[in-house]
């Protein structure tokens, strides 16, 4: 029968010039897995029967892509099956099934010399790939830190060797294995947030204390990016919520899914906290009436692929925080201190008008009795120096002594 589609793996093989029959078989048996990122996936290939005792076997690993949706193939036909001539050593790409690339991954030959096919290169595959042959006929092959993009059906290629007489190694047949159908899926999002309370009332410059807090996670791997937002009124917009704080999963303040009004600096109210792996705390100090809305938390789960890029996993918020900021009453000393221009002139002013007032009184007060002295010496009025008076005395004098009084003097 003439093979019309050189490309199938169901041509039957080309007559054997060397008269040997070939009972070469390979299990055909198919199977499904499913695992996680960077999990280990072990595909094995075993010869059931073999034509004879000498025989050595060269094993290919294809993986087979899907153009579009990957659909799981049909098994091989229950007679012997060749690869089309795309398949054959030293090129890596043939065409299977409904248009499905068949990738080349790696090829061990019988003499133990292996090579690694251009979709290996391509993919990075190279360094995950680990081919073991447990016994003569059993050989595997283990992809290590699988990734999302490894999902594909795979299966292998036996061919048969023998010597002949002149010790010259020919190929007795080939026969392909059966599938394997590999999904790899990154964890199941199970990412839950919780907000530590529901109702908070403070007064005028106390503190708000907000908790963010991430009871399940999907992986132990993660990491997170946690940003607080606030709610100003009850019917406003995704547009009207605006980002108070944002961390990053890399922990740089300010990295995560959106930009905090309020820059960070010593002069910043806010206070952040991470008790635990899983418990976040935002602390808004000195509080203002217009602190005052409805405050969430905003979760995104973070995990690292195989090839060290982070890929985001899940989001999730938390319940609406209600906070009310209840204002002081309205005192003298309040009311003061809170205008600058009143404390100013309550506290400030007075002191240099005081004393302006008072070195004035003193100069009008000196001014004055310089003025009155003056004008007693212009009147005429006598003015008196007292001195002690000088007395001539005698003990032998029997007369008293002489005092004479003139203006200014005593004699």
């Amino acid at each position: 029968m003439l093979c019309l589609f050189s490309f199938s793996l169901f041509c039957p093989p080309p007559p054997l010039s060397t008269g040997v029959v070939s009972k070469l078989r390979v299990l055909r048996t198919n199977q499904s897995v499913q695992v996680l990122e960077d999990s280990r996936v072990r595909l094995n290939c075993s010869v059931a029967t073999q034509t004879s005792p000498d025989s050595q076997f060269t094993v290919l690993w294809y993986a087979r892509r899907a153009r579009a949706e990957l659909m799981e193939p049909e098994p091989p036909a229950a007679a012997p099956a060749v690869p089309s001539p795309a398949l054959e050593p030293g090129v890596g790409v043939g065409v299977g099934l409904a248009g499905d690339l068949d990738e080349l991954l790696l090829r061990i030959e019988h003499s133990g010399a292996f090579e690694y096919g251009a979709y290996a290169e391509e993919e990075q595959l190279r360094s995950r790939l680990q081919a073991e042959r447990p016994s003569p006929r059993q050989h595997s092959l283990t992809l290590h830190r699988a990734e999302t993009s490894d999902s594909a059906t795979y299966y292998c290629l036996v061919e048969e060797w023998l010597t002949d007489p002149d010790a010259a190694w020919y190929r007795v047949a080939r026969e392909a294995s059966g599938f394997t159908h590999v999904l790899v899926k990154r964890p199941e999002a199970r990412l839950q947030v919780e907000e530590a309370e529901t109702n908070v009332t403070v007064e005028e410059s106390g503190s708000i204390r907000l908790g963010c807090s991430i009871p399940t996670q999907s992986s132990r791997e993660s990491r997170f990016s946690v940003s607080w937002y606030v709610v100003r009124s009850t019917d406003s917009t995704i547009s009207d919520h605006e980002c108070i704080f944002s961390i990053g999963h890399d922990a740089v303040f300010g990295n995560g899914n959106c930009s905090p009004t309020e820059p960070p600096g010593p002069e910043s109210r806010l206070q952040f906290e991470r008790t635990t792996s899983d418990l976040y705390t935002l602390t808004l100090q000195r509080a203002r009436p217009g602190d005052a809305g409805g405050y969430y938390c905003h979760v995104e789960e973070w995990l690292l692929n195989p090839r060290g890029a982070w890929y985001r996993l899940a989001t999730n918020n938390s319940d609406i925080t209600i906070v009310n900021v209840q204002q002081k009453a309205s005192s003298l000393q309040s009311v003061v201190c809170a205008n600058d221009s009143l404390f100013y002139f309550v506290f400030f002013y007075p002191f240099p008008i005081f004393g302006i007032l008072l070195i004035a009184v003193l100069l009008v007060r000196y001014k004055s009795r310089s003025h009155s002295k003056s004008q007693e010496g212009k009147n005429g009025a006598p003015l008196l120096w007292i001195k002690e008076p000088h007395l001539s005395y005698s003990p032998t004098c029997l007369d008293p002594p002489a005092l004479s009084l003139h203006p200014g003097s005593v004699e």
